[in-house]
């Protein structure tokens, strides 16, 4: 797999673009044409907003950013190969869009023990303990195809959760971390991040 980061500029353009998910992906499976199952998160930080990308294949950036004036600098990337133990502790973040189907209908939860309950059956299914956890609300996040000339638009829960986890199963979790955790992931969503406590 691959991990990516892309720095935003601050100009019109940008910022537009950055507002709505659907277009991001889009732009960016211009990059990954081909890409099974391409996982990305937008996150907003003390010097612009940046977007972290996972991926199986390696991105072909002039596709996509080539005359499209978006990003402050050079894409950075490089390969990932997850190497996690049974056993251990990590830190993790996730934004998901954390819902239940009901009468066919998929519907946000709105409680916070709702969410939390809903990403530990998540992560047990996926080979792992939640140990602690924060669920921030991020509001509702709105896409569209074409803002310009469509007035239709999705609309999606969005938390960002936070936390330490206990890997229970190396297999399943990493087969997690592949393919990522919930519903919505063109959207930006399901993209989880591990890294090692202590």
């Amino acid at each position: 797999m691959f991990l990516a980061r892309l720095r935003l500029n601050r100009g019109r353009i940008a910022v537009g673009w950055a507002d709505n998910p659907y277009r991001v992906h889009q732009r960016l499976m211009m990059a990954y044409e081909g890409e099974p199952r391409l996982l990305f998160r937008i996150e907003e930080q003390p010097e612009g907003v940046q977007i972290l990308i996972q991926s199986h294949g390696e991105p072909r950036w002039p596709a996509a950013f080539d005359g499209f004036p978006v990003l402050a600098g050079p894409p950075e990337y490089k390969a990932f190969t997850p190497r996690l133990q049974a056993g251990r502790r990590y830190r993790f973040r996730l934004l998901a869009n954390p819902t239940v189907k009901r009468d066919g209908k998929r519907l946000g939860l709105l409680r916070e023990e709702e969410q939390l309950s809903w990403l530990a059956r998540k992560l047990a299914a996926g080979g792992a303990e939640v140990l602690s956890c924060r669920a921030a609300p991020r509001g509702l996040q709105r896409s569209g195809r074409n803002p310009f000339k469509d007035a239709a638009r999705q609309t999606h829960l969005a938390v960002l959760f936070e936390g330490l986890l206990q890997a229970q199963d190396a297999a399943r979790l990493e087969a997690a971390l592949e393919s990522g955790i919930g519903s919505a992931k063109g959207f930006g969503f399901g993209l989880l991040s591990l890294a090692p406590a202590g």
